[in-house]
């Protein structure tokens, strides 16, 4: 009997995450606008649901912004718990914007406090001077309030500068996330560990020879300030 309960539980699980998923569908993106959603394993009963879209700058206009409209909802209703939204949140010119993906890593900055993240994506398509890069946000529920506890934290950066005849530069940084033993104004401290290569190609006869060389790990301890978690300038932005 006992085994049979416990079958018919988590049979009752697996059709709820099935529900789940197949409600919460995932619209690729157009250009225009894209829609993430996926089950929070930290509650099984309930799902991140991410919306982007573009507002121009002018009518006609490629440049300009993506607003982002993120929700927790109820996992098998789809009914919002709390949502929080942002106009602007993204630019996308030069650099475009390119994709978002919900993070739902073991981010727990309290006892009862557990963090989603969001990692947008932006690119810049060129040959001679490539750029792509990727940021990280955190996310906490309070109560029924949804609000960011971490923004513009570069996790991805590819960029280099090539000339016509192979010769050139480019370096690739990726960082991690990981929860510290520390605290301030009751969340744990962030450690950030960066790591990098470096490219250099150089023309030598005929041939275009490369070279790679791996940077030095560095870390940074980010502290929570009764707000968000302050990033340094050089970990942000372009």
């Amino acid at each position: 009997m006992l085994t049979r309960s416990r079958f018919l539980i988590a049979l009752g699980l697996l059709a709820l995450s099935a529900q789940a998923q197949a409600a919460c569908e995932t619209k690729p993106f157009n250009g225009h606008s894209l829609s993430r959603c996926k089950i929070w394993p930290a509650f099984a009963n309930q799902a991140i649901s991410a919306k982007s879209s573009f507002v121009p700058d002018a009518d006609g206009s490629e440049d300009g912004v993506f607003d982002l409209e993120l929700s927790v909802v109820n996992a098998s209703s789809l009914k919002p718990l709390v949502t929080y939204v942002k106009p602007g949140a993204f630019n996308s010119d030069a650099i475009r914007f390119d994709d978002l993906k919900i993070d739902t890593a073991r981010y727990r900055l309290a006892t009862d406090v557990r963090a989603f993240g969001l990692r947008s994506s932006f690119d810049h398509s060129s040959r001679a001077n490539p750029y792509e890069k990727t940021d990280l946000a955190l996310y906490v529920r309070e109560g029924d309030k949804l609000r960011p506890v971490l923004e513009g934290l570069v996790v991805y950066k590819n960029s280099g500068e090539w000339m016509a005849n192979c010769e050139g530069e480019g370096k690739t940084l990726r960082r991690t996330l990981e929860v510290g033993p520390q605290t301030h104004h009751g969340f744990s401290d962030l450690i950030v560990t960066t790591k990098g290569t470096r490219l250099k190609t150089v023309k030598s006869g005929q041939a275009c020879v490369s070279s790679t060389t791996e940077l030095g790990a560095t870390q940074i301890t980010l502290s929570y300030d009764g707000r968000q978690y302050v990033v340094p300038e050089d970990l942000r932005g372009y």
